[in-house]
């Protein structure tokens, strides 16, 4: 978020091409750690490529909110959470094949064999930085084309916009907190959890740990495209969040099929990112989406170190039972949080909960 802020609107083109580069350095660096069985350098290549992979991701949604107004943004917003979930996906089910592979063609295991593993497995960074650089491209073309003077307005991406963020706007950061800190680190947690109490094989227990994501490749556009046409967000993250507390108090506090609880929540986590993240767009002005995506992407990774360290604590002291009691009170957080937002944002006439038609009417109105 910090790198982002020096830019103004218009240069996230260029943000986006300095992060790519980041990552690709990044992770030839942690590569080369492997090779060379220099475990600092491959923390020093995972610090790179996170700086320039967190950063990229507010560069991205910089980008989203910038080319898709009202009723395509939800839809575009759960295509970007299917593109990185089957990436996801695909690296959870690639790279030990590939490692194999790797072995049997350097004819031994070891940090060699998991460094040039790595190494290949950069390639996919390469393609990400070659996007970046044709979507800059297109970017500027659009500008001229069209004759848009983004970043004119003489306002800069700075973190004092902080102090003018609304209430509406805090409320979704604690939602957006409560909510990801809950499924995350469970999902990191989860497929010990899955073995010991359900008694499932490691091929198995990795099999429904991995649903979520296998769920919500395919769904993010589909409830992206439903609360397109639907509107009412807060309702639709209302109904996401309350579907995840069912799903945590299933595995918590019943022996019922897992499968059942972790489908629930791979279809809430779909909905949830489809109608949350474009809430920030509703709600601050467009100068400041940068330092809002930037300010949410941050807090958010700070909830996940901090509950991260907390969740092995409380699993090494006192099991998965108070663990699921943490991750429910935590999505009781986020459910709480998302009361106060449709109470606030009523009160307040705002236009988080508008419909489709409602906002359509609105834009309309504003042409005129």
């Amino acid at each position: 978020m910090i790198i982002l802020l020096p830019f103004r609107f218009r240069f996230s083109g260029w943000g986006t091409i300095i992060f790519s580069c980041f990552v690709c350095i990044g992770q030839v660096v942690f590569a080369l750690g492997g090779i060379f069985n220099a475990f600092w350098l491959m923390e020093f290549g995972r610090f790179i490529f996170g700086t320039g992979g967190e950063s990229l991701a507010v560069a991205q949604n910089t980008y989203a909110v910038s080319w898709f107004k009202g009723k395509e943004l939800n839809l575009v917003f759960g295509l970007q959470l299917s593109m990185a979930r089957i990436g996801s996906t695909v690296n959870m089910n690639l790279m030990g094949w590939l490692y194999s592979k790797v072995e049997a063609s350097l004819g031994s295991a070891g940090h060699t064999t998991l460094g040039v593993t790595l190494m290949i497995g950069g390639i996919t960074c390469i393609l990400s930085l070659i996007c970046a650089l044709a979507l800059a491209y297109l970017d500027r073309r659009a500008e001229r084309i069209l004759h848009k003077e983004q970043g004119k307005t003489g306002e800069v991406i700075k973190l004092s916009d902080v102090k003018d963020f609304s209430l509406p706007l805090w409320l979704v950061f604690v939602i957006c907190v409560g909510y990801y800190v809950a499924v995350f680190p469970f999902i990191g947690l989860g497929k010990v959890f899955f073995m010991e109490k359900f008694k499932f094989s490691s091929q198995a227990a990795s099999a429904i740990n991995s649903v979520v994501y296998v769920i919500s490749a395919p769904m993010a556009p589909v409830f992206g495209f439903l609360v397109d046409k639907t509107g009412k967000n807060i309702v639709w993250v209302l109904c996401a969040v309350a579907t995840t507390l069912v799903s945590h108090m299933m595995l918590a506090f019943t022996l019922w099929n897992p499968w059942i609880a972790m489908c629930l929540m791979g279809v809430s986590y779909s909905l949830l990112a489809c109608a949350l993240w474009p809430m920030v767009a509703y709600v601050v002005p467009e100068h400041q989406l940068g330092t809002a995506y930037g300010f949410m992407q941050s807090i958010q990774n700070l909830g996940l170190a901090i509950v991260s360290i907390i969740a092995g604590v409380i699993l090494d002291t006192r099991g998965y039972l108070f663990l699921e009691v943490f991750f429910i009170a935590c999505v009781s957080v986020s459910l709480l949080s998302v009361v106060l937002l449709y109470l606030v944002n009523r009160a307040r006439g705002g236009n988080l909960n508008y419909s489709a038609k409602q906002r359509e009417e609105i834009k309309l109105s504003h042409t005129e």
